[in-house]
């Protein structure tokens, strides 16, 4: 026997390898029971021409991962990005999930300081709230900026223009701030909408919200609105809610507070996390009214309802594996990992002890 067989078959006895082995065992056979209960008779192999209408061959919808936003890694080997800042007018705020149009788009390269702007001919009407803060009015084809007619394109014009302008810059950092709960949103909507999105996240390699960079960095400060930081580092005020204006204040902002880029790599997330995100947001939306019972009845709490809602299950989908597999389904289906590598609703022992029992109860009745 030689040497190297010798150390492989000693390397295998460890104590480390053998846990991982028993792992690798014991998520093979939560894939294979998961598979099982989300595609029926039609993942088993024995399965041909023979499945007739009244056979289970509905399929269970493959989980929506959800993103965890943490620091870039795209950007770990890039010394000097381009910090691109962005900043968004639309028609309104994002409520009961519907999410506004641009009515504006503006950024500026920090490194080069071009610039980029388009007005943008929304698909939904402003809001009155909007139209006081913008100053923007869209009426019988026209738009306006404080009451003076503007050129405008669609929104899928201003995006290929806006991308044809961003692969000038190579290794793009996006900055807005409060954009990971508002600009960086909408702007991934649209490019979502209009099939853009592979090729923005070809050329921006991450996000970075400044609201959350000056909190981190400046944790003592009164306020946190982009408004009062011009006026606390910069010590004048400007034309808030203009993007173009917004872009070029926080630009400034930026410089007067001394942000490295080594901040902007530290508070980064990939940008296919915010697209990620937007997806798993609209399976929350679509799912979680016919699961809301789940919590009435205490079978589970509102936070794992939103997961399982989120990753692309319904209350039919839950009934349907418990109908096909039991509890053990409901188990693996829970624990089975999606693309991230990561549990598609939980595989927390504790949680699934809980609620499992309590919602086959809940089926059996």
């Amino acid at each position: 026997m030689d040497a190297d067989r010798i150390k492989r078959m000693e390397r295998a006895r460890l104590p480390e390898r053998k846990r991982r082995r028993l792992t690798l065992k014991e998520e093979r056979a939560t894939s294979k029971g998961g598979n099982e209960a989300m595609e029926g008779l039609s993942y088993q192999s024995e399965i041909g021409l023979s499945v007739n209408d009244k056979e289970d061959i509905e399929s269970i919808p493959e989980p929506v991962p959800k993103p965890s936003f943490c620091s870039s890694t795209k950007l770990k080997h890039c010394p000097s990005p381009n910090v691109v800042i962005l900043d968004l007018e639309t028609t309104g705020l994002i409520q009961h999930g519907i999410v506004p149009h641009i009515t504006q788009i503006a950024a500026v390269n920090r490194n080069t300081k071009e610039q980029f702007s388009r007005y943008v001919a929304p698909d939904l009407p402003i809001t009155p709230m909007a139209e006081k803060v913008t100053n923007i009015t869209w009426s019988g084809g026209v738009l306006c900026y404080r009451g003076e007619p503007v050129d405008f394109v669609r929104v899928k014009s201003a995006l290929e223009d806006f991308l044809e302008w961003l692969e000038k810059f190579p290794s793009i950092v996006m900055v807005a701030h409060n954009g990971r709960t508002f600009d960086f949103r909408v702007l991934c909507r649209a490019f979502h909408r209009c099939g853009l999105q592979e090729r923005f996240c070809s050329n921006v390699a991450a996000f970075c919200d400044s609201l959350t960079l000056f909190r981190q960095k400046y944790p003592k400060l009164d306020k946190y609105k982009q408004e009062f930081l011009a006026q606390h580092f910069c010590g004048h005020t400007y034309n808030a809610h203009n993007a173009v204006d917004d872009v070029v204040m926080l630009d400034e902002i930026i410089e007067a507070g001394l942000i490295s880029v080594s901040d902007f790599k530290k508070h980064s997330y990939d940008t296919d996390c915010q697209f990620l995100q937007e997806e798993f947001n609209s399976c929350k939306s679509k799912n979680v009214a016919s699961l809301r019972p789940l919590i009435g009845e205490k079978v589970m709490k509102s936070c794992t309802v939103e997961n399982i809602a989120g990753s692309g299950l319904n209350l039919g989908h839950l009934r349907l594996i418990f109908k096909r597999s039991g509890e053990d389904g409901l188990v693996n289906v829970f624990s089975m990992k999606n693309s991230l590598g990561k549990p598609r609703v939980t595989s927390d022992k504790k949680v699934l002890g809980e609620c499992i029992p309590k919602l086959c109860a809940y089926f059996s009745k």
